[in-house]
């Protein structure tokens, strides 16, 4: 059946009959038309909605007020907001480095070649063909040359002035304009030495930055589009987890593992970017980031009636003694 159009009024009376309690209807009208039916009630219902109902319509817990699910919703956007302005920092220094040791090894438009990747096949790649992984790199190199296109359409000012002036793009130049998931991508096909060198800077190995930037790609354009962000979890286009690894930080917070020898959280959850801005933010960006989020969580606590604070943090991949991060 098709989605009918409800009016404000009408979405009212649907969350009343539902078990929502609405104080002010006249504020909560306001609120669903600023912020859309769609991404606040349903958006973030989860946690409000009765369990042991049976009934083919979904109920709320009894006791739940619009006011809760809404203060809930403005806590996700502020992590949204503190999250990605975070990933940011670690962005751009990433893209720093990686311009840096590349225009170092191989001069400053060499980016465009072949022979300046790996194209081997590594143990994990047995499947492939030669010609297959050399067709990866080309791809990577098309999209370099259509990001270059796109920018001089657009006239970007530093793309147009050096393909103008010089006929070329200095890599420290267009790695400004690559998002975040091709630098993960352009850093995954570096040959071996190049990646060992781009990971000493961060004090990680290449497969734990690989990772780190693969994940760090999707949370950040969760809070760039203003997806859900508290219980977002990684995961590869197949559906399956793609996860950080276990490190000392697990096992110092004591964190429990699974059946399958995993830590049940902060592995491709919220709490394992907590981990990633840990290993990769400057000590006072980190320190910072920790008060912030505290703040936000004893506000939303402060805010929260038939839910604990627990059952939010437990979505987020949070364990009960995340704050003791700030003391390994």
């Amino acid at each position: 059946m098709d989605k009918e159009f409800n009016s404000l009024e009408e979405q009212i009376e649907k969350l009343k009959k539902r078990g929502l309690g609405i104080l002010d209807e006249d504020y909560a009208k306001r609120i669903l038309e600023k912020e859309n039916y769609y991404n606040l009630i349903n958006g973030y219902k989860e946690l409000f909605i009765d369990k042991s109902n049976q009934s083919s319509d979904e109920t709320y817990i009894k006791g739940t007020n619009f006011t809760e699910i809404y203060a809930l919703y403005l806590f996700d956007r502020e992590l949204r907001s503190l999250f990605i302005r975070n990933i940011l920092e670690i962005e751009n220094n990433v893209k720093s480095v990686v311009a840096y040791c590349f225009s170092k090894n191989y001069g400053h438009e060499n980016y465009l070649k072949i022979t300046n990747f790996n194209t081997t096949i590594n143990n994990w790649e047995q499947n492939k063909t030669q010609s297959q992984k050399v067709g990866e790199v080309a791809e990577l190199i098309a999209n370099l040359h259509r990001e270059i296109s796109n920018q001089l359409r657009k006239n970007n000012p530093m793309i147009s002035h050096n393909v103008l002036t010089y006929g070329y793009v200095p890599l420290w130049v267009l790695v400004n304009t690559l998002s975040l998931g091709t630098v993960s991508t352009f850093y995954s096909y570096l040959i071996q030495k190049d990646q060992n060198d781009i990971g000493r800077r961060f004090n990680l190995k290449p497969e734990q930055l690989s990772k780190f930037l693969f994940i760090l790609a999707i949370f950040r354009n969760a809070c760039a589009h203003d997806e859900r962000l508290f219980n977002l979890k990684s995961r590869k286009k197949d559906m399956s987890p793609n996860s950080i690894k276990t490190s000392g930080i697990h096992r110092q917070l004591g964190i429990p593992f699974n059946s399958s020898n995993n830590p049940t959280c902060g592995k491709n959850d919220l709490f394992a970017i907590v981990i990633i801005f840990k290993l990769m933010l400057p000590k006072e960006s980190f320190n910072v980031f920790i008060n912030r989020i505290k703040s936000l969580v004893d506000h939303l606590e402060s805010e929260l009636a038939v839910i604990t604070i627990k059952n939010v943090l437990e979505k987020m991949g949070f364990p009960e003694n995340w704050e003791d991060i700030s003391n390994i």
